[in-house]
């Protein structure tokens, strides 16, 4: 957690007067509003204060700021620790170099930020360049017993200021080249697991709304919030794979790549000991690949999730695509093809048993008409989302062309019918496998 605009301040009274106000805001989240995953602050976003960037110029006050931060915490018995140096882009990053030299006892965990400006999308060399930098800073961490953070990254920033207002939006939008954009956030993602990286974070889940400032855009989101339009961009089908599949609690393994132009990442997850790899291909065309799991049971049954910039899976409410089969592992070796610039996820974290079925669906309308769809709460335990359908017959079949909605709500305002219409509705339910129960 970060502030956002922090209030340039006075060495002494005044800025540990300014340190108390912020802390009780944390203390506010954490305590009265039970906010408990903050762990980490950082006293501005990118060493800024009145200006971005200002701070790689000073920082010695940066150390000040947060020694009157880390003070207020201690005095409240606050668990946050403090982050430096949240510097970017990566030529900031000696920021952090010097915070491990002056700054460590008052530092819970080190991290920076960036975004890939000067690597073209197609760039093959970018990935060990890549991987290299942030084996850099988690060393850095890592000499004093911290984690490494890569807070925020992107593909190329747009930057420009066009009819008086700032583009902070990533350069390849609504370009013919933005599917490939899902290939070089998932290297880069590969690159900070392999590196070491405790967690990253790509910016951002969903665009800044239009009304935000006159002069400013923010548009860097996997939902679109651009008018009434808030479908999901191609990068959503790839990266989406990478956060359901490379969430923690987990182990991350070592992996041993003999080919330059393939990338790959694999864990262990926690509980169930499941197993999931990530293959990334920079071939223009299909390769062959072969892997081994070395602490894997010989035999396993993987299910294979492709992104294919070529063939974006899109769907309209941003349910991630299903697996295109599975591949068998056989005396602890998988073989099988990859198509070109494609990202591959392999997985045994999943089950093959769907959720019961829902029961029926009960319709009320709203003060103003409107048909509001509700239904009892799913009671499977690995339960991850509703799919909404609609139909002007009672027996239906749900499907694609007829679903109208994704959530996690137990009711749906149906802003879209007809006054009159004739109106029903069904509704699955979708498990974290992606195992949808059988339709009532």
């Amino acid at each position: 957690m970060t502030t956002w605009g922090p209030k340039d301040t006075q060495p002494g009274e005044d800025r540990r007067a300014y340190a108390s106000r912020e802390i009780d805001n944390l203390e506010y989240l954490i305590r009265e509003k039970g906010c408990t995953n903050v762990k980490w602050y950082c006293m501005t976003n990118e060493l800024s204060l009145g200006k971005w960037g200002s701070l790689i110029s000073d920082l010695p006050k940066f150390r000040d700021y947060h020694q009157e931060l880390f003070d207020e915490l201690k005095r409240r018995n606050l668990p946050v620790g403090l982050l430096a140096t949240d510097a970017s882009p990566l030529s900031y990053w000696h920021s952090i170099k010097w915070a491990t030299e002056n700054m460590d006892e008052i530092t819970a965990v080190y991290g920076g930020h960036h975004y890939l400006n000067d690597n073209p999308l197609g760039d093959e060399r970018f990935y060990p360049w890549f991987l290299s930098k942030l084996q850099w800073g988690v060393g850095l961490a890592k000499a004093k017993g911290k984690d490494f953070l890569l807070g925020e990254f992107g593909c190329k920033q747009d930057g420009r200021t066009v009819d008086g207002v700032k583009r902070d939006v990533c350069i390849y939008w609504d370009t013919p080249a933005e599917p490939m954009v899902a290939i070089q956030l998932c290297e880069a993602a590969l690159a900070a697991i392999n590196a070491g990286v405790y967690a990253m974070g790509n910016w951002t889940f969903m665009d800044f709304p239009d009304d935000y400032n006159k002069a400013y855009l923010n548009k860097w989101g996997m939902f679109k919030w651009t008018g009434s339009d808030c479908s999901t961009r191609a990068h959503y089908y790839a990266y989406g794979l990478l956060t359901k599949f490379f969430r923690g609690p987990a182990t991350v393994f070592r992996v041993d790549c003999s080919d330059p132009y393939l990338r790959a990442a694999a864990v262990q997850h926690h509980g169930a000991k499941t197993y999931s790899v990530a293959v990334i291909s920079r071939y223009p065309g299909e390769a062959p690949f072969s892997l081994t799991l070395e602490s894997a049971p010989p035999t396993l049954a993987l299910r294979k999730y492709v992104y294919d910039p070529k063939r974006v899976p899109q769907n309209p409410f941003g349910d991630l695509q299903p697996p295109v089969g599975k591949v068998e592992m056989a005396n602890g070796r998988l073989h099988d093809r990859l198509g070109p610039n494609t990202l591959v996820v392999y997985t045994t974290a999943y089950d093959e048993d769907p959720p019961a079925p829902m029961g029926g669906v009960r319709v009320e309308r709203t003060p103003d008409g409107k048909p509001r769809a509700g239904w009892q709460p799913s009671p499977e335990p690995d339960f991850c989302y509703y799919r909404v359908y609609r139909s002007p017959e009672a027996q239906f079949v749900p499907s694609l062309a007829n679903q109208i909605a994704s959530t996690v709500a137990t009711s749906f305002i149906d802003e879209k019918t007809e006054a009159g219409a004739p109106i029903h509705y069904k509704v699955l339910a979708v498990d974290q496998s992606g195992n949808a129960s059988p339709a009532p």
